[in-house]
């Protein structure tokens, strides 16, 4: 037994021998291998002996044991670092993208500047490789906001008929930018200011008289209508120009409650008689309509300016086109320097007048195509009286007259109106406006 235990303890040492030997050469040639390896990298490439070094070490199975893919998300993220460098292209440096839209804003801020980001001649400055200062066109946006009341009514002209009373509330302010409909707007191209705004407008319109009752065939039906509008306002004083465009959304018909102002007023007045045949009015339909209107100074002097305008409507609600001209002539400053209003430091600093008083008078014609007043709703057939299109005057004059009072962020209009007849055996049609502005 004892011989036994012994002849096995010398072969057990034997073997372990054998086994730590043959692991010595495996190491051995590994070892080879991985020195032959990085000694062909090196030959073969042009990099430091330190970047030889970890390539070596990655080459290296025993320490270096990444996954594929760690090795694809370590080619990714050196290539998301990569920053393409200047160049130069005829003397005009270009740069990356982002870090030329952020040196454009941090000069459009010092320089106290708001961009506006819907215009695309703004993106174009803003996201163009070429680095020049010197742009020709982006729109900038005004910081000034104001509220403006404007009343409409015959009742000074001793009337009551056809467009009789209307109500118009804007509001202008930088922060309906976000307003999503603004994306909507006309864009301009050239340089310029935008004003941003919104509108409550209701309009009335009763035959030629409101005491009989009943429907007056041949004569103006029943009609009034409320929307609420969007609108953006491009004002461009370089090149004496200003672009509006504006999109209404909004009903004609009973719910516009145009009924229950006139009844309201008219039994606020004891002299007024209660007005008749409002049950035969335009039945309810969509008012979705949308606007543009340019004007440009052809003449603008100190005391004396020119402007000449144009304007078109379609939808719902109007159809139309019309151009014209105003003159302005007074204490008055630059028509395209602002919206007619501003505060009074803003009015300082940019070596505006405070205080205007002007008279004005303006003419258009109008080329209608449809309008809903008279020939009812686009899509409610239910009207009981309208006007069929034979009957519409398809080209309608209007002109006005009035004076301005504008004092440090405070602005009066008063205006006469004159309308030519709208319908065949329609009559000429005049009504006060008056306009109340606030800066705020």
């Amino acid at each position: 037994m004892i011989t036994f235990v012994v002849f096995m303890r010398k072969r057990l040492i034997l073997f372990t021998l054998l086994l730590f030997f043959c692991n010595c050469i495996r190491v051995d040639n590994t070892t080879l291998n991985i020195v032959t390896d990085a000694g062909q990298a090196k030959s073969n490439s042009s990099d430091s002996p330190g970047e030889s070094h970890r390539e070596t070490l990655r080459s290296k199975p025993s320490l270096t044991k990444a996954p594929e893919r760690e090795k694809k998300k370590h080619h990714k993220k050196r290539k998301f670092r990569a920053v393409r460098p200047e160049t130069s292209l005829g003397g005009i440096t270009t740069r990356t993208v982002d870090t030329l839209f952020i040196t454009h804003l941090k000069y459009l801020q010092s320089k106290g500047i708001d961009p506006d980001l819907n215009e695309p001649a703004t993106k174009d400055y803003l996201f163009s490789p070429v680095d020049n200062r010197k742009f020709q066109s982006m729109i900038t946006l005004s910081r000034e906001s104001s509220l403006k009341v404007n009343f409409d009514n015959d009742i000074l002209d001793y009337t009551d008929r056809f467009y009789t009373n209307g109500i118009k509330i804007e509001i202008i302010s930088p922060g309906l930018q976000m307003n999503p409909v603004s994306k909507l707007m006309l864009p301009y191209w050239r340089s310029g200011t935008n004003y941003y705004g919104l509108s409550l407008v209701q309009n009335m319109f009763t035959p030629s008289t409101t005491k009989l009752g009943g429907i007056l065939f041949g004569d103006r039906p029943y009609s009034a209508y409320l929307y609420v509008g969007s609108f953006k306002i491009t004002n461009d004083p370089v090149n004496s120009f200003r672009q509006t465009s504006e999109l209404d959304v909004g009903i004609i018909g009973p719910n516009s409650y145009g009924e229950w102002v006139q009844r309201s007023f008219h039994n606020a007045v004891p002299s007024n008689n209660e007005p008749l045949g409002w049950q035969y009015q335009i039945q309810n339909d969509l008012v979705l309509n949308y606007m543009v209107s340019f004007e440009k100074g052809i003449a603008c002097k100190k005391n004396i300016d020119i402007i000449l305008t144009a304007a078109g409507n379609l939808g719902t609600l109007y159809t139309n086109m019309s151009g014209g001209a105003q003159v302005r002539a007074g204490l008055l400053n630059p028509y395209f320097s602002n919206l007619g209003i501003e505060k009074k430091d803003a009015l300082s600093n940019s070596g505006l007048r405070k205080f205007q008083f002007f008279l004005f008078a303006k003419g258009s014609c109008k080329m209608v195509g449809y309008d809903a007043t008279l020939q009812g709703g686009l899509f409610n057939q239910a009207s009981i009286y309208t006007l069929s299109s034979g009957y519409i005057s398809r080209a309608v004059f209007q002109s006005g007259g009035g004076i301005t009072l504008s004092y440090n962020g405070i602005r009066i209009d008063v205006e006469q109106v004159i309308l030519s007849p709208e319908f065949h055996n329609g009559w000429w049609h005049k009504w006060m406006h008056f306009a109340l502005t606030f800066s705020l």
